[in-house]
Protein backbone atom coordinates (compact mmCIF):
# COMPACT_ATOMS: atom_id res chain seq x y z
CA UNK A 1 0.00 0.00 0.00
CA UNK A 2 1.33 3.44 -0.79
CA UNK A 3 0.57 6.61 0.88
CA UNK A 4 1.11 9.99 0.15
CA UNK A 5 1.85 12.43 2.58
CA UNK A 6 1.91 16.09 1.94
CA UNK A 7 4.69 17.27 4.36
CA UNK A 8 6.06 20.67 6.03
CA UNK A 9 9.71 21.90 6.41
CA UNK A 10 10.50 23.77 9.53
CA UNK A 11 11.97 26.92 7.96
CA UNK A 12 11.35 29.31 10.95
CA UNK A 13 10.91 29.53 14.11
CA UNK A 14 8.83 32.34 15.31
CA UNK A 15 6.91 32.02 18.61
CA UNK A 16 3.67 34.56 19.68
CA UNK A 17 4.04 35.68 23.00
CA UNK A 18 1.66 38.59 24.81
CA UNK A 19 3.02 40.96 26.34
CA UNK A 20 1.42 40.16 30.47
CA UNK A 21 -0.08 43.62 31.54
CA UNK A 22 1.68 44.38 35.30
CA UNK A 23 -0.13 43.85 38.18
CA UNK A 24 -0.22 46.58 40.89
CA UNK A 25 0.44 45.63 44.58
CA UNK A 26 -1.53 48.43 46.34
CA UNK A 27 0.43 48.88 49.94
CA UNK A 28 -2.21 49.56 53.01
CA UNK A 29 -1.08 51.85 55.82
CA UNK A 30 -1.56 51.06 59.10
CA UNK A 31 -0.81 52.51 62.71
CA UNK A 32 2.38 51.43 62.54
CA UNK A 33 4.49 52.76 60.43
CA UNK A 34 7.20 50.06 60.79
CA UNK A 35 4.18 47.66 59.62
CA UNK A 36 2.59 47.89 56.21
CA UNK A 37 0.56 45.00 53.94
CA UNK A 38 0.87 44.93 50.55
CA UNK A 39 -2.66 43.86 49.17
CA UNK A 40 -3.01 40.71 48.27
CA UNK A 41 -3.61 40.20 44.66
CA UNK A 42 -7.48 37.76 44.23
CA UNK A 43 -6.40 34.96 41.72
CA UNK A 44 -9.07 34.26 39.44
CA UNK A 45 -8.79 32.59 35.75
CA UNK A 46 -10.01 35.12 33.09
CA UNK A 47 -10.31 32.37 30.21
CA UNK A 48 -12.29 29.49 29.89
CA UNK A 49 -11.92 26.74 27.07
CA UNK A 50 -9.73 24.30 25.52
CA UNK A 51 -7.49 24.48 22.33
CA UNK A 52 -6.50 21.62 20.21
CA UNK A 53 -3.81 22.18 17.45
CA UNK A 54 -2.72 19.31 15.19
CA UNK A 55 0.42 19.20 13.24
CA UNK A 56 1.10 17.81 9.46
CA UNK A 57 3.55 15.73 7.96
CA UNK A 58 5.51 13.24 9.65
CA UNK A 59 5.94 14.96 13.02
CA UNK A 60 9.06 17.01 12.81
CA UNK A 61 6.85 19.43 10.50
CA UNK A 62 4.31 21.73 11.52
CA UNK A 63 6.20 23.25 14.58
CA UNK A 64 3.85 26.17 14.27
CA UNK A 65 1.14 24.23 15.94
CA UNK A 66 3.15 23.60 19.32
CA UNK A 67 4.47 27.07 19.09
CA UNK A 68 0.84 28.01 19.42
CA UNK A 69 0.17 25.60 22.17
CA UNK A 70 2.92 26.27 23.93
CA UNK A 71 1.32 29.94 23.88
CA UNK A 72 -2.18 29.28 24.43
CA UNK A 73 -1.35 27.49 28.04
CA UNK A 74 1.49 29.75 28.86
CA UNK A 75 -0.79 32.94 28.29
CA UNK A 76 -4.52 32.13 28.63
CA UNK A 77 -3.23 29.20 31.43
CA UNK A 78 -5.87 26.64 29.73
CA UNK A 79 -5.45 23.36 28.38
CA UNK A 80 -3.63 23.30 24.19
CA UNK A 81 -2.26 19.45 23.95
CA UNK A 82 -0.98 19.30 20.16
CA UNK A 83 -1.22 16.29 17.96
CA UNK A 84 -0.28 14.35 15.32
CA UNK A 85 -2.89 14.66 12.25
CA UNK A 86 -3.16 10.75 12.07
CA UNK A 87 -4.66 11.00 15.76
CA UNK A 88 -7.37 13.08 14.31
CA UNK A 89 -10.01 9.87 16.22
CA UNK A 90 -8.58 9.62 19.44
CA UNK A 91 -8.90 13.84 19.74
CA UNK A 92 -12.46 13.17 19.19
CA UNK A 93 -13.07 10.40 21.49
CA UNK A 94 -11.43 12.64 23.91
CA UNK A 95 -13.18 15.74 23.51
CA UNK A 96 -16.29 13.60 23.44
CA UNK A 97 -16.04 11.85 26.61
CA UNK A 98 -14.67 14.96 28.07
CA UNK A 99 -17.95 17.27 27.30
CA UNK A 100 -20.26 14.70 28.04
CA UNK A 101 -18.34 13.66 31.59
CA UNK A 102 -18.81 17.58 32.72
CA UNK A 103 -22.37 19.62 32.65
CA UNK A 104 -20.23 23.19 32.71
CA UNK A 105 -18.71 22.79 28.73
CA UNK A 106 -16.17 24.51 27.94
CA UNK A 107 -15.34 26.44 24.27
CA UNK A 108 -14.04 24.06 21.60
CA UNK A 109 -11.43 25.64 19.63
CA UNK A 110 -9.71 23.70 16.90
CA UNK A 111 -6.35 25.01 15.30
CA UNK A 112 -4.35 22.56 12.27
CA UNK A 113 -2.12 23.05 10.15
CA UNK A 114 -1.60 21.03 6.01
CA UNK A 115 -2.69 17.95 6.82
CA UNK A 116 -3.62 18.65 10.37
CA UNK A 117 -5.89 21.46 9.25
CA UNK A 118 -7.86 18.64 7.03
CA UNK A 119 -8.21 16.33 10.26
CA UNK A 120 -9.30 18.85 12.32
CA UNK A 121 -12.05 19.78 9.83
CA UNK A 122 -12.45 15.28 10.04
CA UNK A 123 -12.76 16.30 13.92
CA UNK A 124 -15.43 18.63 14.03
CA UNK A 125 -17.64 16.57 11.68
CA UNK A 126 -17.35 13.63 14.22
CA UNK A 127 -18.20 16.29 17.05
CA UNK A 128 -21.11 17.26 15.14
CA UNK A 129 -22.51 13.64 14.98
CA UNK A 130 -21.95 13.88 18.62
CA UNK A 131 -24.04 16.73 18.86
CA UNK A 132 -21.16 18.81 20.31
CA UNK A 133 -20.45 22.76 18.84
CA UNK A 134 -17.17 23.89 17.81
CA UNK A 135 -16.42 27.40 18.92
CA UNK A 136 -13.64 28.47 16.95
CA UNK A 137 -12.22 26.25 13.80
CA UNK A 138 -8.57 27.43 12.28
CA UNK A 139 -7.15 25.68 9.39
CA UNK A 140 -3.93 26.95 7.88
CA UNK A 141 -3.23 26.21 4.48
CA UNK A 142 -5.47 22.96 4.16
CA UNK A 143 -4.19 20.57 1.11
CA UNK A 144 -7.58 19.67 0.47
CA UNK A 145 -10.92 20.52 -0.60
CA UNK A 146 -13.35 20.39 2.11
CA UNK A 147 -16.35 21.82 3.73
CA UNK A 148 -16.98 22.99 7.43
CA UNK A 149 -19.94 20.97 9.50
CA UNK A 150 -22.55 22.96 10.63
CA UNK A 151 -21.38 22.49 14.31
CA UNK A 152 -18.49 25.08 14.07
CA UNK A 153 -19.68 28.53 14.73
CA UNK A 154 -16.49 30.53 13.30
CA UNK A 155 -14.24 29.09 10.77
CA UNK A 156 -10.62 30.86 9.93
CA UNK A 157 -9.36 29.86 7.27
CA UNK A 158 -5.72 30.98 6.39
CA UNK A 159 -4.05 29.76 2.84
CA UNK A 160 -1.45 30.78 0.99
CA UNK A 161 -2.45 30.07 -3.28
CA UNK A 162 0.63 28.02 -4.83
CA UNK A 163 1.06 26.17 -7.90
CA UNK A 164 1.74 22.98 -6.26
CA UNK A 165 -1.07 21.38 -5.11
CA UNK A 166 -0.18 19.38 -1.77
CA UNK A 167 1.30 22.74 -0.70
CA UNK A 168 -0.92 25.25 -1.82
CA UNK A 169 -3.74 26.14 0.65
CA UNK A 170 -6.74 26.38 -0.46
CA UNK A 171 -10.34 28.38 0.28
CA UNK A 172 -13.13 26.51 2.49
CA UNK A 173 -16.75 26.73 2.35
CA UNK A 174 -19.42 26.19 5.30
CA UNK A 175 -21.98 23.77 4.62
CA UNK A 176 -24.63 26.21 6.33
CA UNK A 177 -23.58 29.91 5.88
CA UNK A 178 -25.87 30.71 8.42
CA UNK A 179 -24.72 28.76 11.07
CA UNK A 180 -21.08 29.11 10.43
CA UNK A 181 -19.60 31.87 9.80
CA UNK A 182 -16.49 32.01 7.79
CA UNK A 183 -13.47 33.60 6.72
CA UNK A 184 -10.99 32.32 4.07
CA UNK A 185 -7.72 35.03 5.25
CA UNK A 186 -5.28 35.33 1.67
CA UNK A 187 -2.09 35.72 4.21
CA UNK A 188 -0.52 37.05 0.23
CA UNK A 189 -2.75 39.97 1.35
CA UNK A 190 -2.03 40.63 4.89
CA UNK A 191 0.64 43.46 5.34
CA UNK A 192 4.38 41.81 6.45
CA UNK A 193 3.52 38.27 5.77
CA UNK A 194 5.52 37.12 2.97
CA UNK A 195 5.73 33.13 3.77
CA UNK A 196 4.94 29.65 1.95
CA UNK A 197 3.15 26.89 2.80
CA UNK A 198 6.33 25.27 5.07
CA UNK A 199 6.53 28.24 7.30
CA UNK A 200 3.06 29.75 7.60
CA UNK A 201 2.05 28.13 10.58
CA UNK A 202 5.13 29.87 12.27
CA UNK A 203 4.39 32.87 10.83
CA UNK A 204 4.20 36.02 14.02
CA UNK A 205 1.27 37.88 12.25
CA UNK A 206 -0.66 34.58 11.61
CA UNK A 207 0.07 33.56 15.17
CA UNK A 208 -0.66 37.02 16.85
CA UNK A 209 -4.54 36.76 14.91
CA UNK A 210 -5.44 33.39 15.74
CA UNK A 211 -4.27 34.18 19.63
CA UNK A 212 -6.21 37.24 19.28
CA UNK A 213 -9.43 34.89 18.31
CA UNK A 214 -8.64 32.29 21.25
CA UNK A 215 -9.20 35.26 23.32
CA UNK A 216 -12.17 36.37 22.12
CA UNK A 217 -13.92 32.85 22.32
CA UNK A 218 -12.38 32.04 25.94
CA UNK A 219 -12.70 35.29 27.13
CA UNK A 220 -16.09 35.59 26.48
CA UNK A 221 -17.12 31.90 27.66
CA UNK A 222 -15.90 32.84 31.37
CA UNK A 223 -18.23 35.85 31.17
CA UNK A 224 -20.99 34.12 30.39
CA UNK A 225 -20.68 31.33 33.08
CA UNK A 226 -20.68 34.28 35.16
Amino acid sequence: MTMNISGCIDLSGAKYHEVPKKVRHEATATTHTSEKKVAQVKKHKPYRGEVHTMLGGLGVFSTGMKELSSSVEEVYNIPAPSDMWYNAGAVSRSITAYYYKHKNHRPIILVGHSLGANEQIKVARNLNKAGIPVDLLVTIDAVSTTVVPPNVNYAMNFYKPGYVPMFSGLKLRAIDPEKTRMDNINVATLKGVAVNHFTIDKNPVVQAMIMKEVKKVTTNANRAKG
